[in-house]
Parts: structure tokens; C-alpha cells; sequence
């Protein structure tokens, strides 16, 4: 497994550290049991300790003589950025139309709920690069042979 490689698998599961984290904040606003409400925090730390192991991982090298990138990385970051690109606008896209379809054209989104979007569209779009990588590279540690 190449330095891209393990760059695109810590990021996928950091990402999706962080989506279920989001998805348990819900969960500990609008409920009464303590278990509950300690849950993101759990999913927190959960995430700090994912992104260290991550980092130790991604930094060692698997032998003294690997190379950092070649041509063909160069090629398989470049599409991941152009469908990462396109994930991005689809995504903002969305984020423009679904708002506007719940509310209404009177509605109107709280100020908080803005970064929240963004960091929602930030982290899918990180979502699809890794699997944009990971996919190109065949999903194996076999390096994209076979």
C-alpha cells in the first residue's frame, strides 16, 4: 500500500468517524437518557484517537526504498480531484435546493446551520476523493495489479 493509498484510507475513516459523530448529536440534544448525551463526546474521542493512529500510519514507510509518488499517482489523484469537483457542486447544488423545498420560499435557516452545511459538503467531498482513489487502485493493498 502506497503513500496515496493510506492518505485516502485515513481519510476515509476518519470521515466516517465524523459522520456518525454528526449523526449522534441529535441524539444527545432531544433525549432525557444520560447514556445518550455522552455519546457524541465518545464519538469524539473516538475520532481524536482515529486521526493519531492515522497519522502514525500514514508516516511510516513500509521500506526504506519506497517511493513517495510516481506518474500513475499523479494520474489517479487527478481524477479523484475532477470527481471530487463534480461531488462538490452536485453537493452544493443540493444544499441550495433542499433547504429552499422543506421551507419553503418564506422560510428561512438559522445562521448556525450554515457552517454545519459547509462542513457537511467539505466532508463528502473528502468522502468521494478517498473512494475516487481507492477505487482506481483496486481497492487492495496489490498496489492497482491484477
Amino acid at each position: 500500500m502506497n503513500k496515496t493509498q493510506k492518505g485516502a484510507l485515513a481519510v476515509l475513516v476518519i470521515t466516517a468517524v465524523f459522520l456518525i459523530f454528526s449523526a449522534t448529536i441529535p441524539f444527545a440534544w432531544f433525549s432525557d437518557v444520560p447514556v445518550l448525551r455522552i455519546l457524541p463526546l465518545a464519538f469524539l474521542a473516538l475520532a481524536c484517537v482515529v486521526m493519531g493512529l492515522s497519522i502514525i500510519f500514514f508516516i511510516k514507510k513500509q521500506s526504506c526504498c519506497e517511493v513517495g509518488f510516481d506518474e500513475r499517482d499523479i494520474t489517479i489523484k487527478r481524477k479523484a480531484i475532477f470527481a471530487s469537483y463534480i461531488a462538490l457542486w452536485v453537493l452544493i447544488c443540493i444544499a441550495c435546493i433542499v433547504p429552499s423545498a422543506i421551507l419553503g420560499e418564506e422560510g428561512s435557516i438559522k445562521v448556525v446551520f450554515l457552517p454545519i452545511i459547509i462542513f457537511g459538503v467539505f466532508l463528502f467531498s473528502m468522502l468521494v476523493y478517498s473512494i475516487a482513489i481507492l477505487i482506481q487502485y483496486g481497492w487492495g493493498g496489490k498496489d492497482g495489479q491484477g
